[in-house]
């Protein structure tokens, strides 16, 4: 079914930790542990487990706006995210939403190993902004061309090889 497949793009909105919505059953569920579940589900297809995962992550814009009315903690898979946050007023140190957005890539990226033992690929987009959505299928191509460039390397004349035969002049 998805075997010419050769990235996986899953987006998740940055701002849907504290949005609710009924399931199937009429159970009240967290919209960011949603995607988590159905991310769990789409890496599990067999189909997919040798496939690369971009995990992109929208509404970058609107998140710092939103945690200053709700805490990232208000979703309970995020419930130690808790930022060191500085008083001396620099541009060097991260703001909060930076700071935000790396933990929810990490929880990710920690989920996807667990599940896969493989690298995830994560960018953060502001979807409402076409150089953000453009960048971020660049580094889906680049991506691909790493992907490629390995196996043209592996296959290459230059590879090494355990059989005999093969590694032997005539």
């Amino acid at each position: 079914m998805f075997e010419d497949v050769n990235m996986v793009l899953f987006c998740v909105s940055l701002t849907d930790y504290d949005e609710f919505w009924l399931d199937g059953n009429g159970v009240l569920i967290n919209k960011m542990v949603a995607s988590k579940q159905l991310f769990e589900t789409i890496v599990s297809h067999p189909t997919l487990e040798q496939k690369d995962f971009l995990l992109i992550l929208n509404k970058a814009d609107l998140l710092l706006e939103k945690m200053e009315e709700v805490p990232l903690t208000r979703c309970e898979w995020f419930h130690d995210f808790n930022p060191v946050i500085s008083h001396h007023n620099n541009n060097l140190t991260a703001s909060v939403a930076q700071r935000a957005f790396h933990y929810i890539a990490v929880k990710f990226k920690r989920l996807f190993d667990s599940l896969t033992h493989r690298k995830l690929y994560v960018c953060m987009v502001t979807g409402l902004e076409p150089d953000s959505v453009d960048e971020a299928f660049r580094y889906a191509r680049e991506i691909l061309k790493w992907d490629h460039n390995d196996n043209s390397f592996i296959n290459n004349e230059f590879s090494t090889t355990t059989d005999i035969e093969a590694s032997t002049t005539s």
